[in-house]
């Protein structure tokens, strides 16, 4: 069975697989080391971002979820 988005974004950033690079009011700019050990650029300057295959699917992919779970307020998060 496959993992859902928000379980998979859950699971990398309790196994600190979320680095933040630089941000601030405007833009936030991440890096998240995914499963298969490769490291995706992750990020938000005027809409949420992912370098990672799946992010042209979706704009939810589980690293940008993983960002939005360290970068935005509770009651602002998906």
């Amino acid at each position: 069975m496959r993992e859902a988005a928000f379980d998979k974004a859950r699971r990398l950033l309790s196994e600190a697989r979320v680095s933040v690079l630089r941000a601030n009011s405007v833009q936030i700019e991440a890096r998240v080391r995914g499963d298969s050990a490769q490291l995706y650029r992750t990020g938000y300057e005027r809409d949420w971002y992912c370098s990672c295959p799946h992010a042209a699917k979706t704009t939810r992919c589980s690293h940008v979820l993983a960002l939005q779970l360290v970068w935005l307020r509770p009651e602002d998060r998906p």
